[in-house]
């Protein structure tokens, strides 16, 4: 097991974990990034805001970035028309 910091960060602010987590591969890490960004997103939608700036930074004890996901990667939009087909 490895520990890992998954910090908050946008271009101008950051909120750093102080404790880590221990994920066993790095498969574990990038599923827990994931649930950690979707879960701050959904929190952010019950007051009416997805804030799309933010990122979630997963660094090694040594403070090296192995992971980082965008807000943007955390889910899927549905579009509520389909496209129009140029035809």
């Amino acid at each position: 097991m490895a520990q890992y910091f998954l910090h908050l960060r946008d271009h101008v602010d950051e909120v750093l974990d102080p404790d880590g987590l221990d994920f066993e591969d790095m498969d574990a890490l990038r599923s827990a990034v994931v649930a950690c960004a979707r879960d701050v997103i959904c929190g952010d939608l019950r007051n009416g805001l997805i804030d799309l700036r933010y990122r979630i930074d997963a660094e090694n004890a040594q403070g090296q970035i192995v992971y980082s996901l965008p807000f943007s990667a955390a889910f899927s939009i549905i579009p509520e028309h389909p496209p129009a087909n140029d035809l």
